[in-house]
């Protein structure tokens, strides 16, 4: 009934994913889109927000696909649910069969960040890779395995540094 893409939306997944490969792995990050997102950075399971997602919308009477369309025309195609650990969620129109309900964080709320998807795609391939020099032949070199644009120096790396700080402090 849910649609929620974990990969680019949850970063214990994330770590999970990060953990489940190897140097030698075959890594495919195309789940991770190609633009800005929100990535929640919490410590609420994947089970625990779709239980508390599907809590809320049978508190609202929302029991069928029916009215869940209903719930979301009455709100201008989406509304925004709050999870126990206070975060913000946005419920949307999903667009595969028997999962309608879209969830993703909101912007800007409680545990929430907002990266560039070719930002953390680098940061999870260099993780994987396991490389400790960091320079821009080594972010090169996993950005080209992925068809991404190079840096042009370590002043541009900003983003990626803080991805990469934030992938090794967190629930690690």
């Amino acid at each position: 009934m849910i649609l929620f893409n974990q990969l680019k939306h949850h970063l214990p997944s994330i770590l999970d994913f990060i953990a489940s490969h190897s140097v030698e792995s075959e890594v495919n990050l195309s789940k991770l889109g190609d633009s800005l997102m929100d990535l929640y950075t919490g410590s609420l399971s994947v089970d625990l927000i779709f239980k508390e997602a599907l809590a809320f919308l049978r508190e609202e009477g929302i029991t069928s696909e029916e009215d869940y369309r209903a719930f979301l025309e009455r709100h201008q195609g989406y509304a925004t649910f709050q999870l126990s650990d206070t975060s913000m969620w946005v419920f949307l129109w999903g667009n595969e069969p028997e999962r309608y309900v879209h969830i993703h964080p909101a912007r800007y709320s409680p545990y929430t960040i907002r990266v560039k998807s070719a930002t953390l795609k680098t940061a999870v391939m260099l993780k994987i890779r396991k490389v400790k020099q960091l320079d821009t032949d080594a972010i090169n070199t996993a950005r080209k395995s992925m068809g991404l644009s190079p840096i042009k120096s370590m002043e541009k790396a900003t983003n990626i540094i803080e991805a990469l700080t934030l992938l090794e402090t967190t629930h690690a």
